[in-house]
């Protein structure tokens, strides 16, 4: 049996310690959804908002520098090369300049499941009045989706697989390795939404060999709302038309020249003008803090966690509704009762200070890392119980 990483119970407290609304009994069970803020992250925005209102020169000097080295701790984390890392508002953002830039000829596919979040749906669909036609791959009853399933749909007109790497209403995470080499087989792109996996799997984007990835920060990157980025593979740049441009989408980005257009060489042409510093501050401060205490471990104590769940909702009756192999899920798990209704089950847990979500008519747990046993044991007993 090999080694596995795993965090110490000093780790794990120390890490808890960042997160000051433990303090009040909480338990934030919606990483898929917004993640608390741990105190790095809230203290990398409030220097620079103070900053700013008492010296904006002076802060705005080292302010830029730190924001531009979020093209790095993306790039880490996502497991590419930061100048093709194109800094955005959030992962609809990111799809969307893709799916608008792209050169659509009227037929054009695109192929992507019925179980997409809006993010990695609309802006497809979007492209309906261009002649593109959106291809829907049914997910199974068990919440997968083979790829063999998306294989069936894809034909000589097809130009994009768009895929969520793990599925915010069934939990289901997909090999990306075989999406990538299913369309690259068939002339087609890979377009893929991380959000749910970046900072709670090990990601890397250039070894899959996925051509284009959106994500936010706001999830389990435990960054803030109105963050994100794009990842354009180089050798698939020219395919994507110029969009969104602006004052930073050229070379000279500071010779504010509106006649010298020379768009940058990379998906950095993507950065149109005055940019979320704030936001950008912020998501440098959770990747590190992620760093820090190693995405590999943090991984491997997610799975446990939501492991301990899927075994408690079990043995109270419940019926899990996302995959259970490690392989094919990540922090997302989803259920229901035959007999107890959703809403009667988000209540008693709202009532005891547990957030978790109603996604696609199922409860949704999704707990990070920092997450105790013990606040996992409280949540899974405070459920209630059917009576007949």
């Amino acid at each position: 049996m090999s080694w596995i990483a795993k965090l110490s119970c000093m780790e794990v407290n120390n890490a808890r310690q960042q997160f000051r609304y433990l303090a009040k009994g909480l338990i934030h069970l919606n990483h898929a959804g917004v993640s608390p803020l741990s105190t790095p992250v809230a203290n990398a925005m409030i220097e620079y908002i103070n900053g700013m209102s008492e010296d904006a020169v002076a802060c705005g000097a080292w302010a830029w520098r730190r924001y531009f080295e979020c093209h790095d701790a993306f790039a880490r984390i996502m497991g590419v090369d930061a100048q093709h890392v194109a800094l955005t508002k959030n992962t609809a953002h990111g799809v969307s300049i893709v799916a608008d830039g792209l050169k659509w000829e009227p037929g054009d596919e695109v192929v992507f499941a019925d179980c997409e979040y809006p993010a990695n749906t609309y802006p497809w669909l979007a492209q309906q009045d261009r002649g593109v036609v959106a291809r829907i791959v049914p997910t199974r009853a068990d919440g997968t989706i083979p790829v063999e399933d998306y294989a069936s749909h894809i034909s000589s007109r097809t130009r994009v697989i768009a895929v969520s790497w793990v599925q915010f209403a069934t939990g289901y995470r997909s090999n990306l390795e075989s999406l990538a080499k299913l369309a690259h087989d068939n002339g087609a792109l890979l377009v893929v939404d991380v959000i749910q996996g970046l900072g709670a799997m090990p990601l890397n984007l250039t070894e899959a060999g996925v051509d284009i990835a959106a994500t936010g920060s706001q999830k389990w990157l435990m960054g803030p709302v109105g963050a994100g980025a794009l990842y354009v593979n180089p050798s698939v740049l020219d395919q994507i038309r110029l969009v969104n441009m602006g004052s930073g989408s050229v070379i000279n980005a500071l010779a504010f020249d509106p006649l010298g257009f020379t768009p940058k060489h990379t998906a950095q042409r993507y950065e149109e003008g005055t940019p979320n510093v704030t936001g950008g501050l912020g998501v440098k401060a959770a990747i590190e803090f992620l760093e820090h205490h190693g995405i590999d471990k943090i991984s491997t104590r997610i799975l446990s966690l939501t492991r301990q769940l899927m075994n408690g909702l079990w043995e109270r009756g419940y019926t899990v509704l996302s995959p259970e192999t490690d392989s094919e899920r990540a922090g997302i798990v989803l259920f229901r009762h035959a007999q107890i209704a959703n809403e009667t089950i988000i209540a008693a847990l709202a009532q005891a200070g547990i957030h978790v979500a109603d996604r696609g008519g199922k409860v949704r747990f999704a707990p990070h890392f920092y997450i105790s046993e013990e606040e996992i044991d409280r949540t899974l007993n405070t459920l209630p119980k059917f009576t007949s």
